[in-house]
């Protein structure tokens, strides 16, 4: 009786391990070479230098003068020279200054007449 156990067992573990999926081994896909820095890319005789970069074009309109001397009496330093034309439609022109605080003023022009929006 023991042995007719020991033999089904057999037989059913058997059977288990031929049910089961093949198993492939994972292989990782390989790796390109750590990246290697500007300076040591570099001949000898190669050197890096730092170019300035221009600063970007402005789009000033007519009252950009006159807007940025407003922001300046309501205390807001411009980050760059002068407020930046944002829309023109007709007799009206919208202008944006970047105060140096992190703050945005908007104006709003109307036939020469500009005031402060916010």
């Amino acid at each position: 009786m023991k042995n007719s156990f020991l033999f089904l067992a057999a037989i059913l573990l058997a059977g288990c391990s031929a049910l089961q999926p093949n198993v492939r081994s994972y292989t990782p896909p390989q790796r390109s070479p750590a990246p290697v820095s500007l300076s040591e890319s570099l001949s000898p005789s190669e050197q890096v230098i730092d170019v300035p970069q221009q600063p970007s074009a402005r789009k000033g309109g007519e009252l950009s003068d006159t807007v940025e001397r407003m922001a300046r009496k309501t205390a807001c330093l411009p980050a760059q020279p002068g407020a930046t034309l944002i829309a023109k439609t007709g007799a009206v022109e919208t202008y944006q200054v970047s105060c140096q605080d992190g703050q945005q003023q908007l104006y709003k022009c109307e036939q020469r007449q500009c005031r402060m929006m916010n």
